[in-house]
Protein backbone atom coordinates (compact mmCIF):
# COMPACT_ATOMS: atom_id res chain seq x y z
CA UNK A 1 0.00 0.00 0.00
CA UNK A 2 1.44 3.74 -1.23
CA UNK A 3 2.13 5.99 1.64
CA UNK A 4 1.13 9.43 1.80
CA UNK A 5 3.47 11.97 2.42
CA UNK A 6 0.96 14.65 2.96
CA UNK A 7 -0.47 12.65 6.57
CA UNK A 8 0.69 12.85 9.98
CA UNK A 9 3.31 11.31 11.56
CA UNK A 10 0.82 9.01 13.79
CA UNK A 11 -0.72 7.74 10.64
CA UNK A 12 2.29 7.48 8.33
CA UNK A 13 3.72 5.54 11.11
CA UNK A 14 1.27 2.90 10.43
CA UNK A 15 1.08 3.17 6.98
CA UNK A 16 4.41 2.08 7.06
CA UNK A 17 4.84 -0.95 8.79
CA UNK A 18 1.49 -2.01 6.66
CA UNK A 19 4.09 -1.68 3.87
CA UNK A 20 7.32 -2.97 5.84
CA UNK A 21 6.02 -5.83 7.86
CA UNK A 22 1.84 -6.33 6.19
CA UNK A 23 1.64 -10.11 7.46
CA UNK A 24 3.08 -9.63 10.92
CA UNK A 25 0.70 -9.26 13.80
CA UNK A 26 -0.39 -5.69 15.27
CA UNK A 27 -3.06 -6.40 17.19
CA UNK A 28 -3.65 -9.52 19.37
CA UNK A 29 -7.13 -9.75 21.21
CA UNK A 30 -7.10 -12.12 24.27
CA UNK A 31 -10.02 -10.37 25.99
CA UNK A 32 -13.87 -10.76 25.33
CA UNK A 33 -15.69 -10.25 23.01
CA UNK A 34 -12.78 -10.00 20.45
CA UNK A 35 -10.42 -13.28 22.11
CA UNK A 36 -8.95 -14.98 19.35
CA UNK A 37 -9.11 -12.13 16.70
CA UNK A 38 -5.56 -11.04 15.30
CA UNK A 39 -4.92 -7.88 12.97
CA UNK A 40 -2.28 -7.68 11.11
CA UNK A 41 -0.52 -4.14 9.82
CA UNK A 42 -2.37 -4.67 6.64
CA UNK A 43 -5.82 -5.54 8.14
CA UNK A 44 -5.44 -1.93 10.22
CA UNK A 45 -4.64 -0.50 7.33
CA UNK A 46 -7.37 -1.83 4.86
CA UNK A 47 -10.43 -1.16 7.73
CA UNK A 48 -8.82 2.48 7.83
CA UNK A 49 -9.46 2.92 4.06
CA UNK A 50 -13.46 1.27 4.73
CA UNK A 51 -13.61 4.00 7.36
CA UNK A 52 -11.96 6.85 5.78
CA UNK A 53 -14.08 6.44 2.40
CA UNK A 54 -17.33 6.31 5.41
CA UNK A 55 -16.15 9.08 6.89
CA UNK A 56 -15.66 11.71 4.12
CA UNK A 57 -19.20 10.59 2.98
CA UNK A 58 -20.70 11.88 6.39
CA UNK A 59 -18.58 15.26 5.25
CA UNK A 60 -15.44 14.74 7.70
CA UNK A 61 -12.48 16.24 6.38
CA UNK A 62 -9.47 18.47 7.54
CA UNK A 63 -9.67 20.25 11.23
CA UNK A 64 -13.05 17.67 11.90
CA UNK A 65 -13.76 17.37 15.85
CA UNK A 66 -15.04 13.44 16.72
CA UNK A 67 -15.57 13.09 20.13
CA UNK A 68 -14.40 9.56 19.96
CA UNK A 69 -15.51 7.16 23.14
CA UNK A 70 -12.98 4.18 23.47
CA UNK A 71 -13.23 1.03 23.69
CA UNK A 72 -11.00 -2.13 23.28
CA UNK A 73 -12.76 -2.53 19.69
CA UNK A 74 -11.14 -4.07 16.75
CA UNK A 75 -12.25 -0.90 14.50
CA UNK A 76 -10.82 1.45 17.90
CA UNK A 77 -7.10 1.75 16.13
CA UNK A 78 -8.52 1.92 12.37
CA UNK A 79 -11.18 4.54 13.26
CA UNK A 80 -8.21 6.93 14.96
CA UNK A 81 -6.05 5.82 11.57
CA UNK A 82 -8.91 6.81 9.55
CA UNK A 83 -9.35 10.41 11.26
CA UNK A 84 -5.23 10.92 11.38
CA UNK A 85 -5.87 10.39 7.15
CA UNK A 86 -8.31 12.99 7.10
CA UNK A 87 -6.38 15.57 9.17
CA UNK A 88 -9.18 15.27 11.65
CA UNK A 89 -8.78 15.24 15.54
CA UNK A 90 -10.15 12.58 18.18
CA UNK A 91 -11.52 14.36 21.53
CA UNK A 92 -11.11 11.36 23.72
CA UNK A 93 -14.11 10.10 25.61
CA UNK A 94 -13.54 7.90 28.77
CA UNK A 95 -16.62 5.29 28.74
CA UNK A 96 -16.92 5.54 32.65
CA UNK A 97 -17.67 9.10 32.47
CA UNK A 98 -21.04 10.39 33.48
CA UNK A 99 -23.66 12.11 31.55
CA UNK A 100 -22.31 15.52 32.71
CA UNK A 101 -18.48 15.45 32.34
CA UNK A 102 -19.11 13.70 29.05
CA UNK A 103 -21.32 16.58 27.79
CA UNK A 104 -18.97 19.11 29.17
CA UNK A 105 -16.28 18.11 27.60
CA UNK A 106 -18.01 17.88 24.19
CA UNK A 107 -19.12 21.15 24.40
CA UNK A 108 -15.47 22.50 25.44
CA UNK A 109 -13.69 20.57 22.74
CA UNK A 110 -15.94 21.81 19.73
CA UNK A 111 -16.74 18.58 18.86
CA UNK A 112 -19.11 18.17 15.47
CA UNK A 113 -18.84 14.43 15.12
CA UNK A 114 -19.29 11.86 17.72
CA UNK A 115 -18.63 8.26 17.44
CA UNK A 116 -18.76 5.56 20.37
CA UNK A 117 -16.81 2.23 19.69
CA UNK A 118 -18.94 0.93 22.72
CA UNK A 119 -21.89 1.21 21.09
CA UNK A 120 -22.84 0.97 17.31
CA UNK A 121 -19.31 2.19 16.18
CA UNK A 122 -21.40 4.46 13.12
CA UNK A 123 -20.25 8.25 13.72
CA UNK A 124 -23.15 11.12 13.70
CA UNK A 125 -23.20 14.62 13.10
CA UNK A 126 -23.43 16.76 16.68
CA UNK A 127 -25.21 19.72 16.37
CA UNK A 128 -22.95 22.17 18.07
CA UNK A 129 -21.35 25.14 17.13
CA UNK A 130 -17.81 23.51 16.16
CA UNK A 131 -17.57 26.49 13.55
CA UNK A 132 -16.80 29.04 15.99
CA UNK A 133 -14.96 26.30 18.44
CA UNK A 134 -11.54 27.68 19.53
CA UNK A 135 -8.22 26.49 17.11
CA UNK A 136 -6.04 23.72 18.11
CA UNK A 137 -2.39 23.78 17.60
CA UNK A 138 -1.53 22.57 13.86
CA UNK A 139 -1.54 18.59 13.31
CA UNK A 140 -3.74 17.99 16.33
CA UNK A 141 -3.91 14.44 16.70
CA UNK A 142 -6.05 13.70 19.57
CA UNK A 143 -7.44 16.26 22.35
CA UNK A 144 -7.14 14.61 26.04
CA UNK A 145 -8.82 15.88 28.77
CA UNK A 146 -7.46 15.28 32.36
CA UNK A 147 -9.74 14.62 35.59
CA UNK A 148 -11.40 17.21 36.91
CA UNK A 149 -12.49 18.60 33.49
CA UNK A 150 -16.21 19.73 34.42
CA UNK A 151 -14.99 22.77 36.67
CA UNK A 152 -12.03 23.78 34.79
CA UNK A 153 -11.36 22.01 31.44
CA UNK A 154 -7.64 21.40 30.77
CA UNK A 155 -7.67 19.65 27.36
CA UNK A 156 -4.29 18.59 26.05
CA UNK A 157 -3.77 18.52 22.42
CA UNK A 158 -1.45 15.54 21.63
CA UNK A 159 -0.02 16.76 18.27
CA UNK A 160 1.26 14.13 15.95
CA UNK A 161 4.71 15.46 15.80
CA UNK A 162 5.58 15.84 19.37
CA UNK A 163 3.33 12.21 20.43
CA UNK A 164 5.58 10.40 17.52
CA UNK A 165 8.63 12.24 18.92
CA UNK A 166 7.69 10.76 22.51
CA UNK A 167 7.45 7.51 21.28
CA UNK A 168 10.44 7.18 19.33
CA UNK A 169 12.28 8.30 22.86
CA UNK A 170 10.15 5.70 24.55
CA UNK A 171 10.98 3.03 22.12
CA UNK A 172 14.41 3.11 22.79
CA UNK A 173 14.32 3.92 26.07
CA UNK A 174 12.43 0.69 26.80
CA UNK A 175 15.05 -0.82 24.24
CA UNK A 176 18.08 0.01 26.56
CA UNK A 177 16.25 -1.04 29.73
CA UNK A 178 15.51 -4.61 28.04
CA UNK A 179 18.57 -5.06 26.23
CA UNK A 180 16.26 -5.59 22.86
CA UNK A 181 13.35 -4.37 21.45
CA UNK A 182 10.38 -5.59 22.82
CA UNK A 183 8.51 -7.84 20.12
CA UNK A 184 4.19 -7.28 21.78
CA UNK A 185 3.45 -4.99 24.43
CA UNK A 186 0.94 -6.23 26.49
CA UNK A 187 -2.06 -3.99 27.53
CA UNK A 188 -3.64 -5.18 30.77
CA UNK A 189 -6.11 -2.03 31.15
CA UNK A 190 -9.69 -1.01 30.06
CA UNK A 191 -9.19 1.16 27.22
CA UNK A 192 -9.67 4.58 29.11
CA UNK A 193 -7.85 7.97 27.87
CA UNK A 194 -4.61 8.95 26.24
CA UNK A 195 -2.75 7.37 28.99
CA UNK A 196 -3.63 3.78 28.75
CA UNK A 197 -3.91 4.41 24.82
CA UNK A 198 -0.24 6.08 24.31
CA UNK A 199 1.39 3.18 26.73
CA UNK A 200 0.19 0.27 24.67
CA UNK A 201 -1.65 1.06 21.45
CA UNK A 202 0.17 4.36 20.22
CA UNK A 203 3.52 2.74 21.63
CA UNK A 204 3.41 -0.55 19.26
CA UNK A 205 4.54 0.90 16.01
CA UNK A 206 7.22 3.28 16.86
CA UNK A 207 8.59 0.02 18.60
CA UNK A 208 7.63 -2.38 15.65
CA UNK A 209 5.94 -4.19 18.02
CA UNK A 210 2.32 -5.76 18.67
CA UNK A 211 -0.12 -5.00 21.23
CA UNK A 212 -1.69 -7.75 23.12
CA UNK A 213 -5.01 -7.20 24.40
CA UNK A 214 -4.61 -9.18 27.44
CA UNK A 215 -8.13 -9.91 29.64
CA UNK A 216 -8.30 -6.73 32.05
CA UNK A 217 -6.54 -6.83 35.31
CA UNK A 218 -8.93 -7.59 38.28
CA UNK A 219 -8.56 -9.88 41.37
CA UNK A 220 -10.74 -12.54 39.08
CA UNK A 221 -7.79 -12.10 35.89
CA UNK A 222 -4.92 -11.85 38.09
CA UNK A 223 -4.37 -15.68 39.33
CA UNK A 224 -3.34 -16.49 35.81
CA UNK A 225 -1.41 -13.32 34.47
CA UNK A 226 1.79 -15.05 33.98
CA UNK A 227 -0.02 -17.74 31.74
CA UNK A 228 -1.64 -15.39 29.44
CA UNK A 229 2.09 -13.81 29.66
CA UNK A 230 3.70 -16.39 28.79
CA UNK A 231 0.87 -17.87 26.33
CA UNK A 232 1.16 -14.41 24.00
CA UNK A 233 5.03 -14.23 24.61
CA UNK A 234 4.79 -10.72 25.80
CA UNK A 235 8.18 -8.71 26.45
CA UNK A 236 6.70 -5.11 27.81
CA UNK A 237 4.10 -4.65 29.86
CA UNK A 238 2.93 -1.88 32.05
CA UNK A 239 1.28 -2.15 34.98
CA UNK A 240 -0.50 0.62 37.23
CA UNK A 241 0.35 -0.03 41.05
CA UNK A 242 -2.90 -1.20 42.02
CA UNK A 243 -2.85 -3.90 39.38
CA UNK A 244 0.51 -4.69 40.61
CA UNK A 245 -0.68 -5.59 44.15
CA UNK A 246 -3.55 -7.51 42.70
CA UNK A 247 -0.61 -9.89 40.86
CA UNK A 248 1.30 -9.67 43.88
CA UNK A 249 -1.63 -10.95 46.20
CA UNK A 250 -3.39 -13.75 43.93
CA UNK A 251 -1.26 -14.45 40.57
CA UNK A 252 0.11 -17.83 40.11
CA UNK A 253 4.33 -18.30 40.61
CA UNK A 254 5.75 -17.50 36.85
CA UNK A 255 6.79 -20.60 34.91
CA UNK A 256 10.86 -21.35 35.37
CA UNK A 257 12.61 -20.34 32.29
CA UNK A 258 8.76 -18.52 30.91
CA UNK A 259 8.71 -15.30 29.31
CA UNK A 260 10.92 -12.33 31.45
CA UNK A 261 8.84 -8.97 30.64
CA UNK A 262 10.18 -5.65 31.28
CA UNK A 263 7.80 -4.55 33.50
CA UNK A 264 6.96 -0.96 33.90
CA UNK A 265 4.91 0.76 36.54
CA UNK A 266 3.96 4.58 37.47
CA UNK A 267 0.62 6.70 37.16
CA UNK A 268 0.98 6.37 41.22
CA UNK A 269 2.96 6.43 43.76
CA UNK A 270 5.01 3.09 44.39
CA UNK A 271 6.21 1.70 47.80
CA UNK A 272 9.68 0.15 48.05
CA UNK A 273 7.05 -2.71 49.38
CA UNK A 274 5.27 -2.91 46.37
CA UNK A 275 8.21 -3.32 44.08
CA UNK A 276 9.87 -5.63 46.72
CA UNK A 277 7.47 -8.31 46.89
CA UNK A 278 6.98 -8.35 42.94
CA UNK A 279 10.50 -8.92 42.73
CA UNK A 280 10.94 -11.89 45.20
CA UNK A 281 7.59 -13.57 44.07
CA UNK A 282 8.17 -13.13 40.14
CA UNK A 283 12.23 -12.97 39.82
CA UNK A 284 11.74 -9.65 37.93
CA UNK A 285 12.56 -5.49 38.43
CA UNK A 286 9.50 -3.77 38.63
CA UNK A 287 10.21 -0.27 37.27
CA UNK A 288 9.21 2.76 38.39
CA UNK A 289 8.73 5.47 35.72
CA UNK A 290 7.33 8.56 35.63
CA UNK A 291 5.13 10.63 32.79
CA UNK A 292 2.40 13.67 32.42
CA UNK A 293 -0.50 13.63 29.76
CA UNK A 294 1.16 17.38 29.34
CA UNK A 295 4.48 16.09 27.95
CA UNK A 296 2.82 13.44 25.88
CA UNK A 297 3.61 10.39 27.82
CA UNK A 298 6.37 9.02 29.96
CA UNK A 299 9.76 11.30 30.81
CA UNK A 300 11.37 9.57 33.61
CA UNK A 301 12.06 5.34 32.86
CA UNK A 302 13.12 4.54 36.19
CA UNK A 303 16.11 3.22 38.05
CA UNK A 304 17.73 0.09 39.13
CA UNK A 305 20.74 0.21 41.68
CA UNK A 306 24.36 -1.65 40.82
CA UNK A 307 22.65 -5.11 40.85
CA UNK A 308 19.80 -4.50 38.57
CA UNK A 309 17.08 -4.32 41.22
CA UNK A 310 14.56 -1.70 40.49
CA UNK A 311 14.41 1.24 43.06
CA UNK A 312 11.67 3.78 43.61
CA UNK A 313 13.39 6.48 42.40
CA UNK A 314 11.94 7.30 38.63
CA UNK A 315 15.59 8.04 37.31
CA UNK A 316 16.72 10.97 35.09
CA UNK A 317 14.84 12.26 32.40
CA UNK A 318 14.31 11.19 28.47
CA UNK A 319 14.73 13.65 26.20
CA UNK A 320 13.00 16.86 28.08
CA UNK A 321 14.99 19.01 30.54
CA UNK A 322 14.23 19.02 34.38
CA UNK A 323 14.95 21.62 37.21
CA UNK A 324 13.68 21.55 41.19
CA UNK A 325 12.31 25.41 42.14
CA UNK A 326 12.35 25.33 45.85
CA UNK A 327 9.57 27.22 48.04
CA UNK A 328 11.28 30.59 47.92
CA UNK A 329 11.23 30.44 44.18
CA UNK A 330 14.92 29.78 43.00
CA UNK A 331 16.36 27.26 41.37
CA UNK A 332 17.54 24.39 43.48
CA UNK A 333 21.46 23.48 42.01
CA UNK A 334 23.09 19.98 42.57
CA UNK A 335 20.96 17.74 45.16
CA UNK A 336 17.96 19.40 46.96
CA UNK A 337 14.03 19.18 46.85
CA UNK A 338 11.64 21.44 44.88
CA UNK A 339 8.86 21.54 42.70
CA UNK A 340 9.49 19.96 39.27
CA UNK A 341 9.61 21.85 35.98
CA UNK A 342 10.21 20.71 32.62
CA UNK A 343 11.25 22.24 29.26
CA UNK A 344 11.48 20.69 25.64
CA UNK A 345 10.20 19.70 22.59
CA UNK A 346 7.28 17.55 23.46
CA UNK A 347 5.75 19.67 25.95
CA UNK A 348 2.01 20.67 25.09
CA UNK A 349 1.59 24.08 23.29
CA UNK A 350 -1.15 25.03 25.78
CA UNK A 351 -4.52 23.85 27.42
CA UNK A 352 -7.18 23.95 24.58
CA UNK A 353 -9.27 27.25 24.91
CA UNK A 354 -7.67 27.83 28.87
CA UNK A 355 -5.76 30.56 28.79
CA UNK A 356 -5.53 30.92 32.78
CA UNK A 357 -4.50 27.27 32.83
CA UNK A 358 -2.20 27.79 30.44
CA UNK A 359 -0.67 30.77 32.58
CA UNK A 360 -0.40 29.14 35.50
CA UNK A 361 1.02 26.00 34.02
CA UNK A 362 4.31 27.78 32.69
CA UNK A 363 7.07 29.89 33.79
CA UNK A 364 8.68 30.80 30.63
CA UNK A 365 9.59 27.91 29.02
CA UNK A 366 9.03 25.41 32.22
CA UNK A 367 6.22 24.21 32.70
CA UNK A 368 5.33 23.75 36.50
CA UNK A 369 4.46 19.80 36.52
CA UNK A 370 3.07 20.21 40.67
CA UNK A 371 4.83 17.57 41.81
CA UNK A 372 7.47 17.87 44.55
CA UNK A 373 10.83 15.90 43.67
CA UNK A 374 13.98 15.28 45.31
CA UNK A 375 17.76 14.55 43.01
CA UNK A 376 20.42 12.81 44.69
CA UNK A 377 23.88 14.13 43.97
CA UNK A 378 24.35 11.59 41.46
CA UNK A 379 21.57 13.76 39.56
CA UNK A 380 19.03 10.96 40.05
CA UNK A 381 15.07 11.61 40.69
CA UNK A 382 12.26 10.90 43.14
CA UNK A 383 8.94 11.36 43.62
CA UNK A 384 8.37 13.21 46.90
CA UNK A 385 4.34 14.24 46.44
CA UNK A 386 1.72 16.23 44.93
CA UNK A 387 2.09 20.27 45.91
CA UNK A 388 -2.19 20.38 46.21
CA UNK A 389 -1.70 16.80 48.08
CA UNK A 390 0.07 18.39 51.18
CA UNK A 391 -1.16 19.18 54.54
CA UNK A 392 -0.02 21.25 57.22
CA UNK A 393 -0.05 19.35 60.61
CA UNK A 394 2.04 20.84 63.53
CA UNK A 395 4.23 22.44 61.58
CA UNK A 396 5.46 19.59 59.67
CA UNK A 397 4.15 19.56 55.50
CA UNK A 398 2.90 15.95 54.89
CA UNK A 399 2.75 14.76 51.87
CA UNK A 400 -0.36 12.21 51.00
CA UNK A 401 1.68 9.80 49.56
CA UNK A 402 3.76 9.59 52.24
CA UNK A 403 1.06 8.32 54.34
CA UNK A 404 -0.25 5.81 52.03
CA UNK A 405 3.36 4.27 50.93
CA UNK A 406 3.72 3.58 54.88
CA UNK A 407 0.18 2.00 55.14
CA UNK A 408 0.99 -0.63 52.14
CA UNK A 409 4.26 -1.32 53.77
CA UNK A 410 2.09 -2.93 56.76
CA UNK A 411 1.05 -6.26 56.19
CA UNK A 412 -2.34 -7.22 54.98
CA UNK A 413 -3.76 -3.38 53.31
CA UNK A 414 -4.52 -3.82 49.85
CA UNK A 415 -4.78 -0.06 49.28
CA UNK A 416 -4.67 3.07 51.00
CA UNK A 417 -5.92 6.67 50.64
CA UNK A 418 -5.33 9.56 52.55
CA UNK A 419 -7.82 12.08 53.37
CA UNK A 420 -7.10 15.90 54.18
CA UNK A 421 -9.45 16.94 57.48
CA UNK A 422 -9.57 20.14 58.45
CA UNK A 423 -10.50 19.78 62.79
CA UNK A 424 -11.75 22.74 64.58
CA UNK A 425 -9.26 24.90 61.81
CA UNK A 426 -6.53 22.88 62.44
CA UNK A 427 -5.16 20.51 59.60
CA UNK A 428 -5.06 16.75 60.02
CA UNK A 429 -5.28 13.62 58.01
CA UNK A 430 -7.34 10.59 57.78
CA UNK A 431 -6.76 7.63 56.38
CA UNK A 432 -9.03 4.86 54.49
CA UNK A 433 -7.40 1.38 54.06
CA UNK A 434 -8.98 -1.82 52.44
CA UNK A 435 -7.56 -4.99 54.16
CA UNK A 436 -7.26 -8.53 52.40
CA UNK A 437 -9.93 -10.84 52.82
CA UNK A 438 -8.20 -13.20 54.67
CA UNK A 439 -5.67 -10.61 56.74
CA UNK A 440 -6.15 -10.59 60.46
CA UNK A 441 -4.98 -7.23 60.56
CA UNK A 442 -6.72 -4.55 62.06
CA UNK A 443 -7.53 -0.76 61.35
CA UNK A 444 -5.61 -0.30 65.49
CA UNK A 445 -2.82 -1.89 64.39
CA UNK A 446 -2.14 0.04 61.11
CA UNK A 447 -2.59 3.27 62.75
CA UNK A 448 -0.45 1.99 66.05
CA UNK A 449 2.17 0.93 62.52
CA UNK A 450 2.12 4.72 61.03
CA UNK A 451 2.90 6.14 64.24
CA UNK A 452 5.90 3.88 64.39
CA UNK A 453 6.83 4.05 61.43
CA UNK A 454 5.94 8.08 60.68
CA UNK A 455 6.08 9.47 64.18
CA UNK A 456 2.77 10.72 66.03
CA UNK A 457 2.78 14.15 64.46
CA UNK A 458 3.18 12.29 60.36
CA UNK A 459 0.61 9.76 61.25
CA UNK A 460 -3.22 9.84 60.21
CA UNK A 461 -5.49 10.93 63.25
CA UNK A 462 -7.93 8.41 62.29
CA UNK A 463 -7.77 4.97 59.99
CA UNK A 464 -11.06 3.53 58.78
CA UNK A 465 -11.61 0.43 56.87
CA UNK A 466 -13.43 0.30 53.28
CA UNK A 467 -14.53 -2.92 52.09
CA UNK A 468 -14.83 -2.11 48.86
CA UNK A 469 -12.29 -0.93 46.44
CA UNK A 470 -10.80 2.75 46.56
CA UNK A 471 -12.07 5.04 43.31
CA UNK A 472 -10.08 5.40 41.18
CA UNK A 473 -9.59 7.55 37.62
CA UNK A 474 -8.73 5.64 34.34
CA UNK A 475 -5.16 5.19 34.65
CA UNK A 476 -5.71 3.82 38.40
CA UNK A 477 -4.59 6.78 40.13
CA UNK A 478 -6.78 7.46 42.95
CA UNK A 479 -9.24 9.82 42.90
CA UNK A 480 -9.07 11.98 45.54
CA UNK A 481 -12.46 13.79 45.34
CA UNK A 482 -14.42 10.23 45.19
CA UNK A 483 -11.89 9.37 48.18
CA UNK A 484 -12.87 12.18 50.22
CA UNK A 485 -16.47 11.84 49.61
CA UNK A 486 -16.24 8.06 50.37
CA UNK A 487 -14.66 8.97 53.93
CA UNK A 488 -17.52 10.94 54.49
CA UNK A 489 -19.90 8.74 54.12
CA UNK A 490 -18.06 5.56 56.07
CA UNK A 491 -17.45 8.21 58.61
CA UNK A 492 -20.94 9.44 58.69
CA UNK A 493 -22.12 5.97 59.38
CA UNK A 494 -19.49 5.40 61.98
CA UNK A 495 -17.33 2.70 60.25
CA UNK A 496 -14.69 1.65 62.46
Amino acid sequence: MPSDPAVRELAARYLLRAEEAPEADAIVYARAPFEGHRLTWADIAERSDRLLRGYRTLGMGEGARCALTLADHLDMIPALLALWRLDATAVLIDPAWGDRLRANVVEHSGANFALDMAGAAEPVRLNGAAGFAAPLPKGTAMLGYTSGSTGDPKGIPFTHSKLALTMHYSAAACTYRYGARPRRIGCNARLSGSGVLNLNYTWAPFSDAATVVLPELTLATARNYWRAVEEFGVEQAYLFPAQVEMVNQVALPRSPGGTAPLCLTGSAPVSARLQGRFAERFGLPLVNCFGISEAMCTIFFGHLDPNGDATTDIGVPWLLQARLVGENGEVVAGAGEGELQLSGPTLLDYYYNNEQATAQAYDGRWFRTGDIVRRDGAGVYRIAGRRKHVVMKGGFSIYLNEVEEAALAVPGVLEAAAVPLLTHDLEDLGLLVRLGTDSATTTTEVHAALRASLGVQRAPGRVVRVTEPLPRTGPEKLDRRGCEQRWESETTVGAR
